[in-house]
């Protein structure tokens, strides 16, 4: 069975955060390490339901702007520190 292009990207990324977070661990990653983990956390959540949808057989696309998608409002009373917005 070939792999989709959303499982090819999710095992991409987690190959890249793996490498992030082993620089991590090792006390040598910078401030760019920390945001680009943040970035495919993200981004891993947002494959992974997109997995779940073409498991259960809904036609998912994988374009060029994936995440513009899932960026949604955490609405008016959501606490001021809250940060939603990449």
């Amino acid at each position: 069975m070939a792999r989709s292009e959303i499982m090819q990207k999710i095992e991409h990324l987690s190959e890249e955060r793996e490498r992030l977070l082993v620089r991590e661990g090792t006390h040598r990653a910078g401030a760019g390490d920390h945001r680009r983990l943040a970035d495919i956390d993200h981004a891993l959540g947002v494959l992974w339901d997109l997995r779940r949808r073409e498991l259960a057989g809904e036609y998912v696309g994988l374009d060029e702007d994936f995440l513009d998608r899932y960026v949604v409002s955490p609405g008016d009373d959501a606490p001021n520190d809250y940060r939603w917005a990449r």
